[in-house]
């Protein structure tokens, strides 16, 4: 049974550990949806490299104060390098998360036309044997450190980098219900550290330094296995920013109804997952966003492929 269940989960790297410049308003790029099926649940020991490409495109972009910041869109390709250790530690595989985001960006605004993101290292501990209700039960927590490396400029807007540190642990599982039937869940919390640069129309307006505020998000799926190998899946994501930007300087009211407001979005959408080889899976989702505060409303796609070594 174990055998069946990891090769069942071999492709859950393609949508597992990773994270994704979904960059907004003031929130730093964030993992929303790149991450769903089987999630939690990583085959075993081993080297494993993990290629994203993803579209997101958006024709609304409502900031809170009224102002209609017009199209925005952007395709990313992450490169994803995982290490799972036979070392253990309180009954869990340690491991080791690499990513390197290359991105392009377009949109109405003047937007950054430099390719690099910011560099994502975390450590993690996962979980294999564990059960919930007598059901195979996979779980992992990881911290997740985002080195301020990306291509930032003020004069810019959005950046492929976000010019500030980012700590960001999380919780990911995925519960075999049934040996077909499966969910997975990842909840993220999100500390920002502090731009001292921030975009030029926010410094026109009295902005020495922002920092982004904190918050919560998590990715989720339901997952049903229709042929050998080949799953169906609903996904999608939910952020709530927990506490308002902190801005600095002389602040006048424009950059004040930019500052406080607090972004929200829902997500939701079909995926599919094939396990193709046992070293090779791949995978493709489309997903819509609604329920949008204070952020780009849109559509975002993704296609991966994950390869163990």
């Amino acid at each position: 049974m174990r055998k069946t269940f990891a090769v069942t989960i071999l492709a859950a790297l393609a949508f597992g550990l990773a994270g994704s410049p979904a960059q907004a308003f003031n929130q730093p790029p964030l993992n929303l949806g790149l991450t769903d099926i089987l999630d939690g649940a990583l085959p075993g020991p081993g080297t494993y490299f993990t290629e994203y490409i993803q579209a997101y495109e958006a024709h609304k972009f409502d900031a809170a104060n009224g102002a209609d910041l017009g199209d925005v869109g952007n395709v990313l390709a992450m490169n994803q390098f995982v290490h799972v250790y036979q070392h253990k530690l309180f009954g869990a595989n340690l491991g080791v998360d690499v990513l390197l985001p290359l991105v392009g960006i377009s949109g109405d605004t003047a937007s950054n036309p430099g390719n690099f993101g910011d560099l994502t290292a975390g450590p993690f501990l996962q979980w294999f044997d564990t059960k919930l209700m007598g059901r195979p039960f996979f779980q992992r927590v990881e911290l997740d450190l985002t080195f301020p490396t990306g291509q930032y400029n003020s004069r810019y807007f959005p950046n492929p980098g976000s010019n500030h540190w980012v700590i960001e642990p999380y919780y990911a599982f995925t519960w075999f219900i049934t040996p077909q039937f499966s969910t997975s869940w990842r909840l993220h919390y999100t500390y920002s550290t502090t731009n001292n640069d921030p975009w030029d129309v926010l410094k026109s307006n009295g902005v020495t330094d922002i920092q982004p505020g904190q918050a919560f998000h998590f990715n989720y799926s339901f997952e049903y296995e229709f042929f050998k190998n080949f799953r169906g899946a609903v996904a999608g994501y939910y952020l709530k920013q927990l506490s308002s930007d902190e801005c600095s300087g002389n602040v006048n009211a424009f950059a004040a109804s930019i500052c406080g407001p607090k972004e929200e979005v829902f997500a939701i959408g079909p995926a599919v997952h094939w396990i193709a080889s046992p070293n090779f899976s791949m995978g493709l989702k489309t997903q819509w966003e609604t329920s949008v505060d204070n952020r780009p409303e849109g559509n975002r796609t993704t296609f991966r492929m994950t390869y163990k070594f």
